[in-house]
């Protein structure tokens, strides 16, 4: 169980996440889904899933959550930015008019990826610098 207060954090940093990812991909898609090039592709999940992991660790450090909040947290930080980008994605061509269809795939990916791995940055690994163990 987690404090109302923490979990009301959680969801505000979670919508903030959310706003800055999508301003970012608004104005520079184009540069980050290039479907022809695998290479910057890859690179770019990597990329995103080192940062998935950052901006977990971020909140869990500033809150000093123990592991079972970290889960919970975690579970709150993501579904605000699903939610979100479910709207996002139902007018996605309002929302970033200069993708492709094939960028359209890319982002849906890559927006799976990301939040997968912030998913899993609330369980695991159990202990984390500068984060509480019990």
């Amino acid at each position: 169980m987690i404090s109302p207060r923490l979990a009301l954090w959680a969801l505000a940093y979670g919508l903030l996440i959310w706003f800055e990812a999508t301003l970012i991909i608004r104005w520079a898609g184009d540069l980050i889904f290039i479907p022809d090039n695998k290479i910057w592709t890859v690179g770019g999940f990597i990329v995103t899933a080192a940062l998935a992991y950052a901006i977990g660790w971020f909140f869990f450090s500033t809150f000093q959550t123990s592991p079972a909040a970290r889960a919970a947290t975690a579970i709150l930080i993501c579904a605000v930015g699903l939610v979100a980008n479910a709207f996002v994605f139902s007018w996605i061509d309002t929302v970033f008019p200069q993708m492709s269809a094939e960028q359209q795939r890319l982002f849906a990916c890559w927006v799976a990826w990301a939040y997968g791995v912030g998913l899993i940055s609330g369980m695991w690994p159990l202990k984390l610098m500068r984060v509480p163990v019990a």
